[in-house]
């Protein structure tokens, strides 16, 4: 098989790559010698950016290890995720809750600052129990607060509300429940690992065996966070539980 040549159409197969999370360098020689391509060639890397560029995505990371991230350049972006896009059947309040649950997984994995900028630190696996336990302090962390920083979202409210409401979990549910704390944690772990940001690590007969690991991903992803403040309390509420 040849060696790919910069082009056009190879810089659109490589953006193209990197939209399904799941594919990985080290099992698609193509993605590998794409990225070794741009990685060695800086005008076929502007080709990527190029190409990204138009379908409204942004270049955040090429390894040869772990692939091409790549994101909604914008709000508008026919990539991005909107509340309105996140699981039908939800309310706002559920909605907003689901929101939450994300980032409060998120610091779990990524506690502090350091280890979120440091590459060579492998967050360890995060049971459901952890999690769940995050978010709930989070929302009343958030709904206590007398003077929110000016970046964290007041339309997301309605989501530490509903979440200091919820019951822990309802035990009866045959699935994960948007009604309880420990369903939109579920919910929101599926949902990252569609989107290739977790991979589950162990399964288990509880919410403290089952357990997820965070991928290189999330890391990158997190570094571009717009609700950086946000992330920046549910970090404290880690290092203070």
């Amino acid at each position: 098989m040849s060696t790919p040549e910069p082009s056009i159409q190879n810089a659109a197969r490589l953006v193209y790559k990197a939209l399904h999370t799941s594919a990985s360098p080290a099992n698609d020689t193509v993605y590998r010698e794409l990225i070794a391509l741009a990685r060695a060639l800086p005008e076929f890397r502007q080709q990527v950016s190029e190409v990204a560029t138009g379908m409204e995505l942004r270049i955040l990371d090429i390894s040869e290890l772990r692939g091409v991230v790549a994101v909604a350049a914008s709000p508008e972006s026919r990539f991005a995720v909107r509340l309105s896009d996140i699981r039908g059947g939800m309310d706002v309040k559920q909605k907003c809750a689901l929101v939450l649950a994300h980032i409060a997984i998120a610091a779990v994995f990524f506690p502090t600052t350091d280890v979120l900028d440091d590459d060579s630190y492998t967050p360890p696996p995060a049971s459901i129990a952890a999690c769940r336990e995050t978010l709930y302090s989070l929302a009343k962390r958030l709904k206590e607060a007398s003077d929110l920083p000016p970046d964290v979202p007041l339309e997301l409210a309605p989501g530490w509300e509903a979440i200091c409401a919820m019951p822990q979990a309802m035990r009866d549910a045959k699935r994960a429940s948007a009604s309880s704390v420990d369903g939109a944690i579920r919910i929101a772990l599926n949902q990252m690992a569609d989107s290739g940001l977790v991979r589950l690590d162990r399964s288990g007969d509880d919410d403290t065996s089952t357990a997820y690991t965070a991928t290189h991903r999330l890391r990158v992803q997190l570094r571009e966070l717009a609700l950086r403040r946000l992330y920046e309390m549910a970090q404290r509420t880690v290092a203070e539980a």
